[in-house]
């Protein structure tokens, strides 16, 4: 459900107050009118039985009286929905026939009519006062019901159009406001399909002159943090690009000083320094790697067709050696697989995880090179029998420079994070497991399609 502050909820709740106001107002002119019409309507019916209630007196003076049959009385007063009462006084104020509690305020002049509103045995009633000629009073009550019925039907008769009319409203207003937020919510959609690495420009097109001035800000926004990035990108790789002569110049001339006689305690020192180069070296070169990983895939190389057996066969070459000299048994199971990627960059994503596994397995252990397809998807995997590693640091073992507390080496954790760059660029994903000894690591990159059908980005 949408928060109760946005746009189109802020609308909404607007207009739902404004169209509330309206059919409460409506509500009371409906009230007001129908209150109106019911005592037009029903005074002018109830005045007919007081005039003939004065019509039918007879006699003079002390000899005055009702000269009306039960049943014509019956006939005058009756209704099927409401009480009607009477009373007839003379002009002494001797009550002639009818109810002696009956009362209402002073009647009008003669041949005049009036009508109040009182309580009769606690029921509210409407009296019509007339006053004859001959100074004969009749007053005619009748209780409400009819009256309030009639004010229900006009006010129902009201109400229920407006309030349709009203839910008609919102719902127009709320397909109205999505069409006029539907750019804000492509923005938003264009926003939330990107990656991290993703900044392009915004497209503003059929955008409102409302939202225009958000596009803009926030495509510049996104320039701006675009050639930031692209410069910390490019001092990274240049100072890595920098370093690498000099190391390589200085680890040879250690290599070289090292060949001559020295003392035990020099040759020590020697040793030191000439293993700390190696690892600098190593970080300015994944450093350099970890720089291309992470620019775009065109700034890195062309995307082609090529066989994960080819990758297997090179690495054969390239670490076996490494392997010997750790004593570590590197063997390779590799089958082609054909996927669409950049060669020199997947190179790199394998030669990091042999290297980590060969260098974090003690002396004497198993490492395996497997490639081929494994559930119709193109895989590379590196398995090794090694310590492995713990549940609780997987989720981080792919973060720059994090290494797990206690792993011996000298490694400068840059590998996995330079395998998963690599894999997040050809739409791959890297999966932790264990090898099915059920000792070591099994870190396999599974591709998402074949060479062909270019990979959406992880």
């Amino acid at each position: 459900m949408r928060s109760p502050t946005s746009i189109r909820h802020r609308v909404l709740l607007s207009m739902a107050g404004v169209l509330l106001v309206v059919v409460a107002a409506a509500a009371a002119i409906a009230w007001a009118v129908g209150v109106h019409a019911a005592a037009d309507a029903y005074d002018r019916s109830l005045l007919d039985p007081a005039l003939a209630l004065a019509g039918s007196v007879r006699g003079e003076g002390a000899e005055r009286r009702l000269d009306l049959s039960e049943d014509a009385r019956r006939a005058l007063l009756f209704d099927d929905s409401d009480t009607i009462v009477f009373q007839i006084r003379d002009a002494d104020g001797r009550l002639l026939a009818g109810e002696a509690d009956l009362r209402a305020p002073p009647t009008p002049a003669k041949g005049g009519a009036a009508f109040h509103d009182i309580a009769w045995r606690g029921e509210p009633m409407r009296v019509a006062s007339y006053r004859a000629a001959s100074g004969i009073t009749v007053l005619v009550g009748e209780t409400l019901d009819k009256r309030r019925r009639l004010v229900h039907e006009v006010l129902l008769a009201t109400l229920v159009p407006a309030l349709l009319v009203a839910t008609a409203a919102l719902v127009l207003v709320w397909g109205a406001v999505g069409r006029a937020l539907a750019p804000l919510d492509r923005v938003r959609d264009q926003l939330l399909q990107r990656t991290a690495e993703d900044l392009k420009p915004l497209e503003a097109g059929g955008a409102p002159d409302e939202v225009q001035p958000a596009v803009v800000a926030l495509n510049r926004l996104i320039d701006r943090l675009r050639h930031a990035v692209e410069s910390q990108q490019r001092f990274v790789a240049d100072a890595a690009h920098q370093l690498r002569t000099p190391l390589a110049g200085l680890q040879m001339q250690l290599e070289l000083l090292k060949r001559r006689p020295h003392a035990p305690e020099i040759r020590a020192e020697l040793e030191k320094m000439h293993a700390a180069t190696t690892r600098t070296t190593r970080l300015a070169h994944q450093l350099l790697a970890l720089a291309r990983a992470e620019r775009d895939t065109e700034a890195a190389g062309p995307m082609k067709p090529f066989d994960l057996y080819r990758l297997g066969d090179a690495a054969a070459r390239d670490w076996t050696a490494r392997a010997i000299e750790r004593d570590v048994d590197l063997g390779f199971e590799i089958e082609h697989a054909n996927v669409l990627g950049n060669e020199v960059m997947l190179r790199e994503l394998l030669g990091n995880l042999i290297d980590n596994a060969i260098r974090y397995a003690p002396a004497g252990s198993v490492v395996t090179v497997r490639c081929g397809k494994r559930g119709g998807r193109p895989f590379l995997a590196v398995e090794d029998d090694g310590p492995g590693i713990p549940e609780n640091a997987r989720a981080k073992v792919f973060e720059r420079f994090y290494r797990v507390e206690g792993t011996p080496g000298d490694g400068s954790g840059l590998g996995l994070a330079i395998v998963r760059e690599v894999a997040n660029r050809h739409g791959a994903t890297v999966e932790l497991g264990r090898p099915a000894s059920g000792r070591g690591t099994a870190v396999s990159v599974v591709f998402g399609s074949s060479a062909g059908t270019p990979a959406a980005p992880a």
